[in-house]
């Protein structure tokens, strides 16, 4: 008998046994409203007929009728399109089930049974695998130990008009493991250089200089080899190395302890031996990979050392950078640089010069001793200002009524209309392309220099064709005084622009106070020999009245919240509400206790945020948790679209996640 004609008739014997059934339910509610022998006797016969035709259903098909769930799921999976036939779904050599359209499974296989040891009939499918979703038809799951592929597909039941959906189950578990074995066994490579090598080598007898060598080079060898790699010393402090990616997520959990052991060589009593260390990560080649590990080690020099940063793809993982910047050959780099600004300045046919928004004393005084290089060497030189902010109002005002100076400052809009593809366009005080005063003008521009002292972030101005970055220098009206210096009497400074370039030097420095290093004495005391005063200087900070009181009140409001950190918000939201924060920070420094103070102000839609510190606490960390920047002892932020209270909410968060990775 062909299965099509069995069916046929299980059909018609189970609408035959329905059509009985209904007959004797309508028979038992006659009988109930009229009594009748008739009745009585129709109903017996009735019943005998049904028994009779159960046991010949039972003689004849035998063992073919069997739970009604059982034949409902073989029944749905001869429907389904894929695979036609009950045997070879149910046989399958894979765990295979079929769920209803609430998911519940209706039939499964053995080998669907062997992955749970119990009966998984109407169990919720979501409740067996984790999740389930009978829409999507790739999904993964995890039973036990293994891992799954799980595929799903429609099934139509036609007799029922219902939808239901098969689940076929792959194990995966062993190409997973060899997957991860492999990308644990991939090899990244590294560059490591000794930040200060040479200062430490100076400070050290000539006898001891080869043993404080090779105990560097022991130290990072049995480092190298612990993790499983190779390392090799290709110059006095470089260093190329190889591990795998297992062994660099194990440093990761570990933050690169090595940064700290290193530390414990010193020369001396005040010098410990610093690294910076840059790692690649590529799937493409070893060849991307080291690239990569030079743009991270770059970076980390940027940043100022002692730090290791990891580069995959364009993501940068950051650790340690925790102490100060390292000055490496400062003398050296300045007359190289004035000499490279030189030589560009002499194929430029006109020079603009840019700093950030919301400009500060640095970014403005650097500006107009760039303008007095440009001149002196023959060109012409504007500054590009859109927008004048109250802290450089005064300076700003004094220059403009000065009849030397007349037409030093233009807007964006006027410099995109006259630049050309010879002009030179020189960023001061800040590297990231979204600070700039005009972005439009920096993306036009062909030829760009960049002056900055703000310790690198991964987002940089990567078209200059001459970078002066150094990190340690106090400020950028530092470096340019440094560059004027090696350029001589070629170039000569008027008062009013030493003034200017000193006052840059004072405010980064807060008088002198922070991160002034011997070249910051010694630039500003060649500022003070052309022509600078530091009274003109001081009496440019003066503050008006109001400004004094919202000081005050800010500085009463401040709430040490831990580890030294003291937060305080700025009432004001008018302008030079930005100025007065800073100015508040620097006044919370003075507070015995306090390692570092963030103050917060209202400007227009967004919070501004100042960060300052003594170095213990490295603000500029701090603030790229918020996706600001700056230097070690001076940072900020802005945060866009946020009240105040938010701000501070996710500034306590930045300092919680700060002191926790410093523990």
């Amino acid at each position: 008998m062909s299965e099509g004609t069995k069916n046929d008739k299980r059909v018609f014997i189970i609408k035959l046994l329905k059509v009985l059934v209904a007959v004797i339910a309508i028979e038992f509610l006659v009988l109930k409203l009229f009594s009748s022998p008739v009745l009585v006797l129709f109903l017996v016969l009735t019943v005998i007929i049904a028994v009779v035709l159960m046991v010949l259903i039972k003689l004849v098909f035998g063992n073919e009728f069997v739970k009604d769930e059982e034949t409902y799921g073989e029944n749905c999976i001869n429907d389904f399109a894929d695979l036609g036939d009950i045997k070879r779904v149910i046989n399958l050599p894979l765990p295979f089930a079929v769920t209803d359209k609430d998911r519940k499974v209706i039939v499964y296989n053995n080998r669907f049974a062997q992955l749970f040891n119990k009966d998984i009939t109407g169990e919720q499918m979501e409740k067996l695998l984790g999740s389930f979703d009978e829409h999507i038809n790739k999904q993964s799951a995890s039973i036990d130990s293994s891992i799954f592929d799980v595929y799903c597909s429609k099934i139509l039941d036609k007799e029922r008009d219902k939808e239901l959906f098969s689940v076929c189950l792959v194990d995966i578990s062993e190409r997973e493991k060899l997957k991860k074995q492999a990308e644990n066994e991939r090899t990244v490579t590294g560059l490591i250089f000794v930040d200060n090598y040479e200062e430490v080598m100076e400070v050290v007898d000539e006898s001891v200089a080869p043993v404080l060598s090779a105990l560097i080079d022991k130290k990072l060898n049995t480092y190298i080899s612990s993790l499983g790699g190779i390392i090799k010393k290709y110059e006095k402090d470089r260093y190329i190395f190889a591990i795998s990616t297992e062994a660099l997520e194990k440093e990761k959990e570990k933050k690169f302890d090595i940064l700290n052991e290193i530390k414990e060589l010193r020369a001396g009593e005040h010098i410990s031996v610093t690294l910076s260390m840059g790692v690649g990560i590529s799937y493409e080649s070893l060849d991307f990979s080291m690239k990569n590990a030079r743009n991270a080690l770059d970076l980390a020099l940027g940043r100022g050392g002692d730090q290791s940063i990891i580069k995959e793809g364009e993501k940068y993982l950051f650790f340690g950078g925790k102490s100060s910047e390292v000055s490496h050959n400062a003398r050296i780099r300045a007359r190289i640089k004035a000499d490279a600004l030189e030589g560009v300045l002499a194929d430029a046919s006109e020079v603009f010069v840019m700093g950030h928004r919301i400009a500060d004393f640095d970014s403005i005084g650097s500006a107009i001793g760039i303008y007095r290089i440009a001149r002196d060497l023959g060109k012409n030189c504007y500054i590009v200002i859109d927008e004048v902010s109250k802290g450089i109002r005064t300076i700003y005002n004094m220059v403009k009524q000065n009849e030397d100076y007349r037409g030093m400052f233009i807007g964006g809009q006027e410099a995109l209309e006259i630049i050309s593809e010879k002009t030179l366009l020189v960023i001061v005080d800040t590297y990231i392309p979204n600070l700039v005063e005009n972005e439009d003008l920096l993306d036009k521009a062909k030829k760009v220099v960049v002056f900055d002292h703000h310790r690198k972030s991964a987002d940089f101005i990567e078209k200059a064709v001459l970078t002066y970055h150094e990190p340690y220098a106090s400020s950028t009206s530092e470096l340019v005084t440094e560059v004027i210096r090696h350029l001589g009497d070629r170039v000569r400074l008027k008062d009013l622009e030493a003034d200017a370039l000193l006052a840059g030097i004072t405010v980064d420095t807060k008088s002198f106070g922070i991160k002034a290093g011997a070249i910051t004495f010694e630039s500003a005391a060649y500022l003070r020999r052309n022509g600078a005063d530091s009274t003109r200087v001081k009496q440019l900070f003066r503050n008006e009245f109001n400004e004094f009181k919202i000081k005050a009140i800010t500085v009463g409001n401040a709430e040490i919240y831990m580890g030294g950190v003291i937060i305080s918000v700025c009432p004001s939201d008018e302008e030079g509400a930005s100025v007065i924060s800073a100015q508040a920070a620097d006044e919370l420094l003075n507070i015995v206790g306090i390692k570092a103070a963030i103050v917060v102000c209202r400007v227009g839609n967004d919070v501004h945020v100042s960060g300052r510190s003594f170095g213990e606490v490295n603000v500029q960390v701090l603030m790229e948790k918020v996706g600001g920047g700056g230097h070690q002892t001076m940072a900020g932020a802005r945060l866009e679209n946020i009240s105040t209270e938010d701000a501070v909410i996710k500034l306590k968060k930045a300092v919680d996640e700060y002191l926790e990775e410093d523990k």
